[in-house]
């Protein structure tokens, strides 16, 4: 009987202690559980908080900006007040300074009108002027073109004589230009010297030039190759005299 009572024993406290073993596991689950919630709670309780202090912070920084606003909006009042005294100020000098300029204007026209008047008369006196400049240079062209006779140069051939060095031997040298040029006195009664290109150059005064004379207004009487007197009027042509004057 006592082996029997000893396993009876054993098997009763090995039941005695899987009993409290379970116990203190289902014990240490709900104080698990209860830490868990606990932790949770605080969590929510620390983020609700952060939360409403940013809301607290939001809500202060829109209260100092509408008072800044307020107590900003009665300088911006003043300063729009000041602008609008400062234009009204400015305008009249603005207008007085445009009045003053049409004034100017007004004056300045007359000028204007009596200068471009000067000028108009200036040019119609010059037209004349110069029309007739014109008149003189074409008369004098048209009487020096027949006397000159251009050529151009050309090498002389072996043997041969060109047309020019053959007018040169024929006209008579009567004296010299300021630069030692010889000048001839050509066939019609002209004076002329050869150019370094071989065309004749007509001149009236040159060194060596025969005067015989001058008239009544001081100017010289020439004597020509032929022995005929003449002088140069104020167009540049050859006007013959007789030769007792």
């Amino acid at each position: 009987m006592k082996p029997y009572l000893g396993v009876l024993a054993l098997i009763l406290g090995l039941l005695f202690a899987s009993a409290d073993v379970t116990a203190q596991a289902k014990k240490s689950d709900k104080e698990k559980k209860v830490k868990t919630t606990a932790t949770k709670e605080k969590d929510t309780k620390a983020t609700k908080e952060k939360s409403a202090k940013k809301e607290t912070k939001k809500e202060l920084k829109k209260e100092s900006k509408k008072e800044a606003k307020k107590e900003a909006a009665p300088k911006e009042a003043k300063k729009m007040v000041k602008e609008k005294e400062a234009k009204k100020e400015v305008a009249p000098k603005e207008a007085k300074k445009m009045v003053k300029e049409k004034e100017a204007k007004k004056e300045a026209a007359p000028k204007e009108e009596k200068k471009m008047v000067k000028e108009k008369e200036a040019k119609k006196e010059a037209a004349p002027k110069e029309e007739k400049k014109m008149v003189k240079e074409k008369e004098a062209k048209k009487e020096v073109a027949p006397k000159e006779e251009k050529s151009i140069a050309k090498p002389k051939e072996k043997g041969k004589e060109t047309p020019e060095s053959k007018g040169e031997e024929k006209d008579e040298v009567v004296g010299k230009t300021a630069d030692g040029k010889s000048v001839f006195a050509g066939s019609r009664g002209g004076h002329y010297y050869v150019g370094e290109n071989g065309s004749k150059t007509y001149v009236k005064d040159f060194e060596g030039a025969k005067i015989v004379g001058k008239t009544k207004d001081g100017s010289p009487i020439y004597e020509g190759p032929r022995g005929g007197h003449y002088y140069y009027n104020s167009n540049g042509n050859k006007t013959y005299v007789p030769k007792d004057k």
